[in-house]
C-alpha cells in the first residue's frame, strides 16, 4: 500500500480564514464526522494511509494546525488554546453540528485531550496514539535541530526514521527503494516545517498538561501505542489509560513512534474502526 499515496490530499486543499491565520483543510466522505488531529511537525500527509481507509466510512476532517503544512505560520509561540479553537471554528465554518470523533497522535493526541475538555459537548469518542498528558518539547526540538542543520537531506530523514520507527520496520525501508522514496517524499514534503515552526509549535507541547483534568473526560477513549516508541515512553499511555475513566489500552508489540500510522496502516486502520463502530449512531 506504501505506493499508493492518496492523491486527494496533495492537490489544491480549500483555506478557512479563521481571524488573522489561513487554515489549510481537508474534507472526504460521507457519516459521522472524524477529526484527526497530526503531531508536531506533521501536516495533513500524515494521514496518507488512513484518508483513503476512513472516507470510505466516515466523513473525515483533516487540517494544517497553524504553523505546518500550507496554512498560515506567524512567527510567535503557539498555544493549545489557538489550535483548539481554530479547529471549532473550522467545524462551525464546515456546520458540523453533531458530535465528533476525534484522532490525535503525538502532539495532536494532546490537542484531541484539550479539545476535550474545553468543547466536551462536541466530541463522541477520542482516538488517542502515542501521545501523553505532559511533555517537553525541548530535547525533541533540539534533535531535529541537530537532523536539519548538521546533516544532509538524506542523512538527516534516515536519522528522524530511526528515531521514529522500529528497527525491524528500518531495515524494510533500507531494502525497499520505492518505500524509501515514499516516505521521504511524504517527510520532505512542499512547505516543509522549519526549525522556527518547530520551536512556535513546540511552545503549546510543553505547556500541555492534563495530569489534573483527565478523571474529567468521560467520553468513550481508545489509547494505542508501540511498546518501543523512543519519543514518547508507552508508560504515558499507560498513564493515561490508568487516569481517564472510560478508556481502553492496546500497546502493540515491536512499533515505533510513528509505526500507528505507517507499519502496519491496515492493521491498526482497522483497530480504530472497531473501537468507532462500537459508537456510531
Amino acid at each position: 500500500m506504501y505506493d499508493t499515496i492518496e492523491k486527494e490530499i496533495v492537490i489544491k486543499m480549500p483555506i478557512f480564514k479563521y481571524e488573522d491565520v489561513d487554515i489549510n483543510y481537508v474534507v472526504r466522505g460521507k457519516g459521522e464526522p472524524l477529526l484527526c488531529f497530526q503531531g508536531l511537525g506533521q501536516s495533513i500527509t500524515s494521514w496518507t494511509f488512513q484518508l483513503p481507509y476512513f472516507k470510505r466510512r466516515m466523513k473525515v476532517i483533516a487540517l494544517d494546525n497553524r504553523g505546518v503544512g500550507k496554512s498560515s505560520r506567524p512567527n510567535y509561540p503557539y498555544t493549545m488554546d489557538m489550535f483548539i479553537d481554530e479547529s471549532k471554528a473550522l467545524l462551525d465554518y464546515l456546520e458540523i453540528k453533531e458530535k465528533v470523533h476525534i484522532m490525535g497522535i503525538s502532539m495532536g493526541g494532546m490537542i484531541a485531550q484539550q479539545f476535550a475538555l474545553k468543547y466536551p459537548e462536541s466530541v463522541k469518542t477520542l482516538i488517542l496514539l502515542a501521545t501523553a498528558a505532559m511533555m517537553d518539547s525541548k530535547p525533541l526540538i533540539t534533535q531535529y535541530k541537530h537532523f536539519m542543520e548538521d546533516l544532509s537531506l538524506d542523512e538527516g530523514f534516515m536519522e528522524r526514521l530511526k528515531l521514529m520507527f522500529s528497527d525491524e520496520f528500518i531495515k524494510r525501508v533500507e531494502g525497499d527503494t520505492r518505500l524509501y522514496e515514499t516516505l521521504r517524499d511524504k517527510m520532505t514534503q512542499d512547505n516543509p516545517t522549519t526549525l522556527q515552526d518547530y520551536i512556535n509549535r513546540g511552545a503549546a507541547v510543553s505547556t500541555h498538561d492534563t495530569r489534573n483534568s483527565l478523571q474529567i473526560i468521560k467520553h468513550p477513549t481508545l489509547i494505542l501505542a508501540g511498546s518501543d516508541d523512543k519519543i514518547i515512553p508507552v508508560s504515558e499511555s499507560e498513564y493515561l489509560h490508568e487516569h481517564m475513566p472510560n478508556s481502553r489500552l492496546e500497546i502493540i508489540h515491536g512499533y515505533g513512534h510513528g509505526s500507528l500510522l505507517v507499519e502496519d496502516a491496515e492493521k491498526v486502520n482497522s483497530k480504530i474502526w472497531d473501537f468507532i463502530q462500537e459508537h456510531l449512531g
